[in-house]
């Protein structure tokens, strides 16, 4: 459950990132593959800038790793990689 939230707090603020954007098309790409974080930093006026710090913290604690690379020649690309077999027993 903990890690549907992460995925869709990743979706919500790629879409509220696109929204003004008017020069170009808007594209958000999700793909899933086999492989700025700080609390209260946030670019848009009506967030509080924790919802990266604790999608982090979250996939730390389900033993994976949350990061960020730039997209060229827009944007950022926010990488989530998860052990394929956790232990549920680690998991708080």
């Amino acid at each position: 459950m903990q890690l549907q939230q992460v995925i869709l707090n990743l979706v919500m603020n790629a879409l509220d990132a696109m929204a003004p954007i008017t020069d170009r098309p808007r594209e958000l790409i999700i793909c899933s593959r086999g492989q700025l974080f700080s609390v209260f930093f946030t670019t848009k006026p009506s967030r509080m800038g924790m919802g990266l710090s604790f999608s982090r913290s979250i996939v730390e604690a389900h033993g994976g790793q949350l990061w960020t690379t730039p997209n060229r020649p827009h944007g950022a690309v926010l990488n989530v990689a998860l052990p394929v077999a956790a232990d549920p027993t680690k998991v708080g």
